[in-house]
């Protein structure tokens, strides 16, 4: 995966509007390998799948055939059919806080082929072989949209490619935006991550979307494509 898209939490963005994907495929972010996390600070998978701010969203994603993940605690393994059974169907999971070893091999066991990603804070890499997809490293730096009450320390390109030259498929998070992609790009990143870069105002979004595609395109960073983290579970099981 090459972009990652995060849904704002519910304080911040009470409603999302679908026809940001629409600018997002207008800008060839689909072909670049967009996916999309839905995520609310502190929801439990039931009430994620059920968040009416989602199910706009969701139908638009399918249509567009724009891989959907969901944002879950790697500890709700009691709803792993819920994720399995989701309608429309989900391309798979990325679990919160770090999780261990023992968490990411679970929901392997559970989820198959389907994607998974795990989050990850701080500036020294865990190298255990996780079996996941990608690994989502935050904050590179100072976040753009601040959540009242969480303070996040910026780990710094130095630390971002600890992370890259230790593990691959690594999606940078955390400030990331047009002044700062390249920079990510060239720290190793594979893939890049934002909540404001994509789900901002819809004139700016679609201007905003469009230039980082090229920047992509421009880049010699040849990450995942759209397709390739099912080839990459197959490969791994």
């Amino acid at each position: 995966m090459r972009l990652l898209a995060i849904t704002p939490p519910a304080s911040l963005a009470p409603r999302i509007d679908p026809g940001v994907v629409e600018a997002w495929a207008a800008a060839g972010a689909r072909e670049l390998g967009l996916a999309v996390l839905l995520r609310e600070p502190g929801a439990g998978v039931l009430a994620s799948l059920a968040d009416p701010r989602f199910i706009g969203l969701r139908l638009a994603l399918a249509e567009h055939g724009i891989p959907t993940l969901l944002s879950l605690d790697p500890a709700s393994v009691d709803h792993a059919e819920a994720v399995l059974a989701a309608r429309p169907a989900l391309a798979g999971v990325q679990l919160r806080g770090d999780p261990s070893l023992a968490d990411t091999g679970r929901w392997r066991d559970l989820l198959g082929e389907r994607v998974i990603g795990r989050s990850c804070h701080g500036a020294t890499p865990d190298t255990a072989a996780h079996p996941v997809d990608y690994t989502c490293v935050a904050p590179v730096f100072t976040p753009h949209t601040a959540q009242l009450g969480v303070h996040k320390q910026a780990i710094g390109l130095a630390a971002l490619r600890r992370w890259t030259a230790a593990i691959p498929n690594v999606v940078a998070l955390g400030g990331v935006g047009l002044d700062t992609a390249e920079a990510c790009l060239a720290a190793g990143a594979t893939g890049l991550a934002g909540i404001s870069l994509f789900f901002g105002q819809s004139g700016a979004t679609s201007q905003d979307t469009g230039a980082l595609c090229r920047l992509l395109r421009r880049s010699d960073h040849a990450g995942p494509r759209p397709n390739d983290h099912v080839s990459q579970a197959r490969q791994r099981r």
